[in-house]
């Protein structure tokens, strides 16, 4: 009988998980801090879904694994630890350079369990880790911390950056960590759709809805208008990823036997549905776009201001 484990963050994305690894392994277990279960487990699948900086948990949780005799770790980590760069190449494929943006807490985190897997399984030969790096998960039912982020700031643009997006459903996301976990290998993977969504398609799928364009994208008035859209704490320092691309590709993964169901277009159509914003009737969505407009206007007349009594100032010395 083949036992595994699933551990880290809690809610639908674990559950989901644990549902497609139940379909084809013998025992599926899910735990929090309780680490007696692993005398039986062969192999664990640990979720990093946190801004949580700090590796203590999963340097104990791999500390436990390998007393037990645990050789193997599925690591769900992020796209975003490649980082939202104006250079990044369209796609991204596995063998660049994590680079996270220091920005996002969420993105640098990510890049952290991965270094600390990689350490494990460093110290002996016999051990594997597999990482996988999804891009924004999300779906009609259950969307991810990133995922409802990403969507929550899709109407809002520069004038100058428009970059093309990925959202994956979590059920592809499921099924992407059942197919690793039946390979016996190490290794990196991209968790994505085929190709993308321009900034065209994005557009046309927010449909009627106004698009809210920044003149100065200020990296807290952004994490503000997501923080209030989403209806709760969300992750900040998400500007680069709005602004610079960071869609992957899926090639390895589609090499393996896995394919994704569903397109980007369909994920964010169907996620989309649920946010706050189209509870909105017509009036509040246009003060709320004037509010942002404003904000912005008042905040670039600011700068202007003090930009010009910074010059007098020069003069005058």
């Amino acid at each position: 009988m083949t036992t595994g484990a699933v551990s880290g963050a809690e809610g639908a994305l674990r559950t989901r998980i644990s549902e497609a690894l139940e379909q084809v392994f013998d025992q599926v277990v899910t735990f929090n801090s309780e680490l007696a279960s692993l005398e039986e487990v062969e192999w664990i699948v640990h979720l990093a879904f946190s801004q949580d900086s700090d590796q203590r948990e999963l340097i104990a949780l791999l500390d436990t694994a390998g007393d037990c005799g645990v050789s193997r770790l599925i690591l769900v980590s992020s796209a975003m630890v490649y980082g939202a760069w104006p250079n990044n190449p369209v796609p991204i494929s596995e063998d660049v350079a994590v680079r996270p943006n220091p920005e996002s807490a969420f993105a640098v985190h990510q890049a952290d369990a991965e270094r600390t897997a990689l350490e494990w399984a460093d110290r002996d030969p016999q051990r594997q880790v597999t990482i996988l790096r999804p891009t924004a998960v999300a779906s009609p039912a259950a969307t991810g911390l990133i995922g409802e982020a990403m969507l929550a700031a899709a109407p809002i643009r520069t004038r100058r950056d428009d970059p093309p997006q990925q959202f994956v459903h979590l059920d592809d996301l499921a099924t992407a960590v059942a197919t690793v976990a039946q390979l016996d290998e190490s290794g990196v993977f991209n968790v994505a759709p085929d190709g993308w969504l321009t900034a065209r398609e994005v557009r046309e799928l927010l449909g009627a809805r106004p698009t809210i364009r920044l003149p100065i994208p200020l990296p807290g008035r952004l994490d503000r208008y997501v923080a209030r859209r989403v209806g709760h704490q969300a992750p900040k320092g998400l500007l680069p990823y709005t602004r610079y691309p960071w869609v992957v590709a899926n090639d390895r993964l589609r090499a393996v036997g896995w394919a994704p169901r569903y397109g980007n277009d369909q994920v964010f159509v169907a996620a989309d549905a649920g946010m706050p914003w189209d509870s909105m009737n017509a009036k509040q969505r246009q003060y709320l776009s004037l509010f942002v407009g404003t904000s912005s206007l008042l905040g670039l007349l600011y700068g202007l201001i003090s930009w010009i009594r910074r010059v007098g100032v020069r003069d005058d010395a």
